[in-house]
């Protein structure tokens, strides 16, 4: 069963129309260019561009990026109709200026190549030239190059396409957006907005990463996605756009929203409990493929709407939506699927890219060799079994992976980032407790990874076992990463299981009762610092205990 998406119902009204004027008025207020820099390309909703040889003025650095403020992105979508595609314009065996050595094919999205289904994009000395995707449009041509804002003009460093938007970075990893990907080029048009209120925020510098990758789920390509009881649910008249960023030593998985707080505090967690290492990540239509140093492979479903965070916009249970009339997302999110050992030899670069509809149209590719030595990629759909391999003729550019065939996810764990906290402690230390008297243990607390056992001690021989479902709140407001002294807010619910509500011990009975009466979950919310974990509804407030 599907709704609309929620998310869009803020979109619209007037900030979308707004945003495009600003777009129009920047692109007027951009001025002639001066002699002999590089050629001006006027965009119709975005700002003058550049492409070309040639150096750009300081003084039109500051002043291109101080227009990127109006474009598209965010904006409702476009019918993709009347429109001939052409690429980029050239036909095969035209001249380029494009330099020697650009890559004949494009199977992976890296950083520094990438694609959708319209277009191939490559970065190369701070410059980025685009073709048409020959595999999907049998368009063949040689690379043009991409015109940019005067301000990003040779200093992009990254690159990442899906969907119809393409994130570049600069030098100081400052987020740049392309709108209308998916659109003849004289379309795209660039803008820096990102952050609260509705991707209307100042701009966004992202912080230091091993890897990152840029997902795009839309109403359009993907039409809905699955969640853990079976029903679909529409993406909504607008998308769920994230960049995500494997940090660290590989275990942590943050993501940032254009519409949520200026930070890497939203995080997922990883597989193993946040423990597993990876080594590479990518992403497309929210879902998320990681590899680790020994060729384990894994995806998962995810982002700020199907993870719980969205409760302003969505609503979220943990009671079962299976067979459900008007059913809402059904929580714990989507878990980690442990996907197949590829049969050969492989190295760390990993890509996935959507196809059709629904949250099953992926396909997943790993860059190696097949048995006989020849360079390509391993590649299967999501949920198939089996790899194939595909001869590229490509040099290999990822570091070769050791992979054995058995499951080797679990060697080289980190160290697990759970933490104990206690309610009561003085009543734990007895070995009997006074009549009507208790205390409780939550034994592995992590702000990531729900859900946490809840021990109850009622006395030396009666305990109850409960469970701590908890994901993040919603938050404008930027923080830092995990905890400290500033409480983090989180919507929680506390499961009382079947074995605990049925228990043969009356008093573990009676306590559950009075406490939670019928109810198997019940909803709370959680204020947690490093020191503290208060749980309201119920009143607990824990105290940390290394």
């Amino acid at each position: 069963m599907s709704r609309p998406g929620c998310r869009s119902c803020l979109r619209r009204g007037a900030l979308p129309a707004l945003l495009l004027l600003a777009g129009f008025a920047s692109s007027a207020a951009a001025g002639p260019t001066p002699p002999g820099l590089p050629t001006d390309v006027s965009v119709p909703l975005g700002q003058l561009v550049r492409t070309g040889g040639g150096t750009v003025p300081d003084a039109d650095r500051a002043r291109s990026c101080a227009e990127l403020t109006g474009g598209t992105a965010g904006a409702r979508e476009l019918p993709l109709t009347g429109e001939t595609d052409v690429g980029n314009g050239l036909k095969a065996g035209d001249a380029t200026d494009a330099p020697k050595g650009l890559p004949a094919v494009v199977p992976f999205k890296t950083g520094t190549e990438t694609y959708n289904r319209r277009y191939q994009f490559v970065l190369r000395s701070g410059r980025v030239w685009f073709r048409s995707n020959q595999e999907i449009t049998h368009i063949r041509q040689p690379w043009k190059e991409l015109p940019v804002p005067p301000c990003l003009y040779g200093r992009v460093t990254g690159i990442q396409a899906d969907d119809d938007e393409m994130i570049a970075l600069d030098r100081d990893r400052r987020v740049y957006v392309m709108d209308h990907a998916y659109r003849a080029p004289e379309l795209f048009n660039w803008t820096t907005r990102w952050g609260p209120l509705f991707w209307a925020g100042d701009g966004r510098t992202l912080p230091a990463f091993r890897a990152w990758a840029w997902s795009v789920l839309s109403p359009r390509e993907d039409r809905d996605w699955t969640d853990d009881a079976g029903n679909a649910f529409a993406v909504g008249d607008d998308k769920v756009s994230h960049i995500w960023m494997l940090q660290g030593n590989g275990r942590r998985m943050a993501y940032t929203d254009p519409w949520i707080a200026k930070d890497d505090s939203y995080e997922m967690c990883g597989p193993h409990r946040g423990r597993f290492q990876a080594v590479n990540l990518a992403a497309s239509a929210s879902t998320i493929f990681v590899i680790g140093r020994s060729g384990d492979l894994y995806t998962r479903l995810f982002d700020f709407d199907i993870g719980g965070p969205d409760a302003a916009f969505f609503r979220y249970s943990y009671d079962d939506q299976r067979n459900v009339g008007n059913p809402a997302i059904q929580l714990p999110s989507p878990a980690w699927r442990k996907q197949p050992k590829v049969p050969g030899t492989i190295t760390s670069v990993i890509s996935i890219e959507k196809h059709g509809f629904g949250s099953d149209g992926r396909t997943l590719r790993v860059e190696g060799r097949d048995a006989k030595g020849r360079t390509g990629f391993w590649q299967k759909e999501l949920t198939a079994r089996t790899w194939r391999f595909t001869r590229s003729g490509r040099p290999l550019i990822g570091t070769v992976l050791t992979n054995p065939r058995r499951d080797t996810s679990a060697r080289g764990l980190g160290t697990s980032a759970d933490r104990r906290y206690v309610y009561r402690p003085d009543l734990l230390k007895r070995t009997s407790l006074p009549a009507g008297a208790w205390a409780a243990e939550v034994e592995d607390f992590n702000v990531a990874c729900s859900p946490a056992t809840v021990r109850i001690r009622l006395d030396g021989r009666s305990e109850a076992r409960l469970v701590l479902h908890s994901v993040d709140g919603l938050r404008l407001d930027a923080r830092a990463r995990g905890l400290d002294q500033k409480p983090r807010y989180q919507y929680a619910a506390i499961e009382v299981p079947p074995a605990t509500r049925t228990s043969q011990d009356k008093r573990v009975r009676a306590w559950v009762e009075k406490t939670f009466g019928a109810k198997r979950f019940t909803t709370v919310q959680l204020d947690v610092t490093t020191t503290t974990l208060h749980v309201d509804t119920v009143d607990w407030t824990l105290t940390y205990a290394p």
